[in-house]
C-alpha cells in the first residue's frame, strides 16, 4: 500500500461511506485518528511517498492442516484460521496500519479484497500485536 507522505499528514475522520464499504455498523469499531496527506512538494502534491507491506500468515496447527487433508475448500480453510489460529487477514491489516498513521482507509479501501467484515479494531490490534 501506498504510505502517508510523513511532512504533510494531517488527521481526519473516517465517513460513513467508508464505514459502510468495510462493514462496520457501530460507531465504536474503529476508534482511532486515522490520517490523510494533504499534498506537499515533498510528495509531489500526492499525498503518498513510499511504499509499505500488509501481510496475511496462515499458520499450520492440527485444524488447518485436517481441513488441507480433508480437501476442504479454501474458503473454509481460511475461516478455520480465523477462528482458531489467529489469522489476520490482508484487510484486517490494513486497518490496523491505517489507524497506525502508516495509510490511509482509502488506501485499504482500494486495494484490498473485503472477503467478509473485519473484527474490532482492538482486538485486531491484539491479535496483530500493535499496541498503539
Amino acid at each position: 500500500l501506498r504510505r502517508i507522505c510523513p511532512h504533510c499528514a494531517a488527521p481526519v475522520k473516517v465517513t460513513a461511506n467508508q464505514m459502510q464499504r468495510l462493514g462496520y455498523t457501530g460507531t465504536n469499531q474503529l476508534d482511532s485518528q486515522f490520517h490523510k496527506g494533504r499534498g506537499c512538494a515533498a510528495c509531489k502534491q500526492t499525498g503518498y511517498k513510499g511504499r509499505i507491506g500488509i501481510f496475511e500468515l496462515l499458520v499450520l496447527d492440527e485444524l488447518v492442516r485436517d481441513a488441507i487433508l480433508a480437501r476442504r475448500t479454501s474458503y473454509e480453510i481460511r475461516n478455520i484460521g480465523i477462528e482458531h489460529s489467529g489469522l489476520v487477514t490482508l484487510l484486517e491489516d490494513g486497518l490496523v496500519k491505517a489507524a497506525g498513521g502508516l495509510t490511509t482507509i482509502d488506501e485499504v479501501l482500494r486495494c484490498l479484497p473485503k472477503l467478509r467484515n473485519p473484527r474490532p479494531l482492538a482486538e485486531l490490534r491484539r491479535l496483530s500485536g500493535d499496541i498503539a
